[in-house]
This record gives C-alpha cells, structure tokens and sequence, in this order.
C-alpha cells in the first residue's frame, strides 16, 4: 500500500496511534490525528472537526471503542477506506505472520514462541497486543522474517484484511462483557483472527477448552491438550509431543500452574510447522521468563509470600492462578473495574483465609464472597487493601494479587496497580 501523499487520520492517540502515526510521516503522507482526550486539542496535528474532511484511509486504534461510536459510523460513510491499526500494519508487512488470541496467556505464549524461533535461527518480530504495536515493525519486515503477533479483540473487533498464515486461539471465557455486550459477541470476535485463512495456513485451537475446541473455522486445524492425541500436540509419560515424535520434558517447563502448561502447549504447536529442533524447544523454555505480573514472586517477608498477578483482569486468569498455588492460606486481593461478569467461579471452588476486596467492583465481590460464606473484607483504595493484607498475614500465609478486574479505576494500566503492590510490600515509598 503506497501512502505518499495520502490523506489519512488517525483515531487514537495511545501507543498504535501514535505508531501509525509516526509510519505515515516516513512515508510521506499528511496524516492528522482525532482523539476524545481533550488533553491532545493543542497538539500539532489534532483535527478538531473530522467529518468536515474526506481522507484516503481513516485508520482506527483498536482502544476506540466501535459499539454507539457515531463519529466512526459517520466516517465510513464518508470515506472509503476505514481500517483497524491491525490492519493497516498487516497490509504493510512481509514474511509469515502468526496471530496469537485468547481471553489468556497472550503475551506469554507470544513471548515463549518468538524465543523459541530465535533460538532455532528464524528472524523474528514480536508485537502486537504486547506493548509494541504491529505498526511499529512491519515496514522492517522482510520475506524471510516471522512476525508473531499478540492480537486482542480489541484489535480484532474492527479487522477485515488480518490473515496470518498460522492463528492460534488459546481459550474462551467470558471477558469484556462490557464492551462487547455479550459472550456470544465476544466469541464472534475471537473467531475474526482466521476469518480470512486460505488453503496453507492454519487453525491451532486448545482441544481442554470448552468453547475453544468448537473453534474449527478453517479446514486445516490442529490441536493441542493436555490429553493423549492420535494425532497433535500433547502431553504423555511427562513428554510433549508433536505427534509421535518426543520434543520436550515437562521437567523443562519452570512456569507456574496448569494454564503455563497448556501456554507451552500452545508454543510448541505453533513451532511445530518450523524446523525446530528438540535442543532448540528444550533450551528455550528452560530459559524462558514470563512478563512481570503474571504470578510473579515479589518476596517472602516474615515467611508470608507475597505474589503479583496483576494482570488476572478476568475470573478465568484469577481462577488458574489460584490453582497454581493450591494453599488455603490465602489472602486474595480482588477488586477493580468490574467488565460485568460473575464472580462465582472463584468463590465457590475454593477457599480462602480471606478475599480483600478494593475499587470500583469491590462491593459486588464482596457480596458474592459473603453468599458463599467466605471470609471478606473490604477497602474502597487498593493500598489500604493491601496494608491491611501486610498487617494480618501470618508465617506461612499467601498474598496474592489476582484480581480479576481491570486498573482503570484508580491505575492506568494493570502494570502500574502491580508495581504498586509490588512498592507496598517492599515498603519502598512513591
């Protein structure tokens, strides 16, 4: 796609918009930028009244909200070619691209797959959803390069030409019920990522996932499970294995809990249609280490343990992370942005020493804590929250942040809340 010249406007400033941005400047085209933040009117380059002009390509970043959105149902009367970020940087990349959804484990299975690409020798872009926008590497990419994408549905909800030569869709559970309305819609949003797949690419879909194994939208499909396959990637004897061929012992994987398992499952999938080798599986994710806030050990203090899972922004995250760690004495720090979804999975599968609730949502946890007699206490800040959480745990005891909401309450992203946390219990003043 030539932009020399071209009229195009950017909705959204955050991290793609600014990526997209930046892309069009080097490329020689005008580009202007709208953004509902008022905070950007004086920037150069804001467009204060969008739909008094036409535009060769209206790119849309995927935190722009598209339900009710009038402003962009006007645009796409108005203007021909109205793209998602995803898209726009699709459309300007070469090489194999893999795209990477789930309601969790985006980023580590994203991660652990471009490791272990790199140790085997391919050149490789990892991007997406993960923190570097798709826009900001595809004019580098070349015929020889994989490019592994983190796609979220926000990404996807506005996609028409994304088409990776390999999807992988990792697990469905109820998320963003609040953008999306409802869990079918979310589905349907998910399901986009192989919605344009031709004849060579292919489908990698989790075969222990209710909703994901229903997933078989593209006639080339794999899967993987923790089960013993005839055919796929699974696990048997301790070994996981592409079909009959041993790759990797589990003894190698040194993540946390069932779901880093189904995550090595997933990457090892996904490898399986490059040349990797046994040694190249074995020493990358031996070596492997997640992003921070994902069950991530910030200390012991007194014997009390202290863990950060702050990116657990829905139930399913908070619920595998519990699973993980398998104890009773439990302070579990729950509370947030709610996204309109249930509580109960948490409360009535296991127990806890105590559920300190905090935030926006901490009311209706607790309520639901109290109806399964579960022990709850709760605070309207999250660090008196977790002080309270410092003063009461004892030897022994676990404090885990998995709480199972969004940070835009009080934070503005999940990583600042577990860089808080991780501050409180450290005692290192702001």
């Amino acid at each position: 796609m030539r932009l020399k010249n071209k009229k195009i406007l950017v909705l959204g400033l955050g991290e793609s918009g600014r990526a997209v941005i930046k892309l069009c400047v080097s490329k020689g085209a005008h580009v202007s930028f709208y953004d509902d933040n008022l905070n950007f009117y004086d920037y150069v380059g804001f467009e204060r009244h969008p739909l008094e002009h036409t535009y060769d390509i209206v790119v849309v970043s995927p935190g722009i909200k598209v339900k009710g959105n009038s402003l962009l149902e006007k645009l796409k009367e108005k203007n021909k070619l109205v793209l998602s970020e995803l898209d726009f940087a699709y459309l300007q990349s070469k090489g194999k691209i893999i795209g990477i959804t789930g309601t969790n484990g985006k980023t580590t299975v994203s991660m652990l797959t471009a490791k272990i690409l790199k140790e085997a020798g391919f050149k490789t872009f990892l991007c997406g959803n993960i923190g570097l926008p798709f826009s900001s590497v595809c004019t580098r990419t070349t015929k020889d390069c994989v490019v592994v994408c983190e796609v979220s549905n926000f990404q996807l909800e506005t996609s028409k030409f994304f088409r990776p030569n390999i999807a992988c869709i990792l697990n469905i559970k109820p998320d963003h019920l609040d953008r999306h309305g409802s869990f079918e819609e979310y589905k349907s949003v998910k399901a986009k990522i192989c919605q344009r797949q031709k004849g060579r690419d292919f489908l990698i879909l989790n075969l222990d996932d209710e909703e994901c194994k229903k997933m078989i939208l593209h006639k080339k499909y794999q899967f993987f499970s923790k089960k013993t396959l005839k055919k796929g990637v699974f696990l048997k004897n301790n070994q996981i294995f592409i079909n009959k061929r041993s790759v990797l012992s589990v003894n190698d994987i040194k993540l946390l809990g069932e779901k880093n398992l189904e995550n090595v499952l997933a990457s090892v999938a996904i490898c399986s249609h490059f040349k990797v080798s046994n040694e190249n599986f074995s020493y990358a994710v031996r070596n492997f280490s997640p992003a921070s806030h994902r069950m991530e050990f910030v200390g012991k203090i007194e014997g009390v343990t202290f863990v950060d899972d702050s990116k657990a922004t829905n139930v399913a995250s908070t619920v595998a992370c519990v699973l993980a760690f398998k104890k009773e004495s439990i302070f579990l720090l729950l509370g947030g942005l709610g996204k309109e979804i249930e509580y109960d999975e948490i409360f009535s599968n296991f127990s806890f020493k105590e559920v300190v609730c905090f935030g926006a949502d901490g009311e209706n946890i607790l309520k639901c804590a109290q109806k399964y007699n579960v022990s709850a206490t709760r605070f309207e800040k999250f660090a008196d929250a977790v002080l309270y959480c410092k003063q009461n745990a004892v030897e022994g005891d676990f404090v885990i942040l998995s709480p199972a909401c969004a940070s835009f309450d009080e934070f503005s992203s999940y990583a600042q809340r577990g860089d808080v946390f991780k501050n409180l219990v450290l005692g290192i003043r702001e």
